[in-house]
């Protein structure tokens, strides 16, 4: 009898610690959104791992750098982001968030709108999530 009551709280607390996780990288999600939205680079600069790599709705592959660069020039610049169905899956040190985005803003002065299906790959470094991967796929 004992031995079933300990594990029961081990499991609770097993459930209680993935819900936490996942409870963190939808945070770190929004708080990216968050700084997307005001064109602060130096908030994303943390939130992107240096070896980022983002698979564009157009199929490019873009780095980190590439995406800090255009913000920061006003290359890319989003008006809206709105969030759909968000989903995270946690692997210990590795999350895996799928969505549905709805972005506004421009692009090279050009205005875009549309929904994207994503997924972002997290990996917990030093306490915190950092996005290693971002793949897109334009929706109809």
């Amino acid at each position: 009898m004992i031995i079933r009551v300990v594990a029961l709280l081990v499991l609770v607390g097993a459930v209680s610690l993935e819900a936490q996780a996942e409870d963190s990288v939808r945070a770190a999600e929004t708080l990216r959104r968050e700084a997307l939205l005001a064109a602060d680079t130096v908030a994303l600069s943390r939130m992107l791992a240096p070896d980022f790599v983002e698979i564009s709705r157009f199929g490019t592959v873009r780095t980190r750098a590439d995406n800090i660069r255009d913000i920061a020039a006003g290359v890319l610049h989003l008006t809206t982001i709105k969030y759909d169905s968000l989903n995270v899956r946690v692997y210990g040190d590795v999350a895996v968030l799928t969505g549905i985005a709805d972005n506004t803003g421009t692009m090279r002065g050009f205005p875009f709108s549309g929904r994207i299906r994503y997924t972002r790959v997290f990996v917990r470094r030093d306490g915190r999530w950092q996005a290693v991967l971002m793949q897109q796929t334009p929706m109809q």
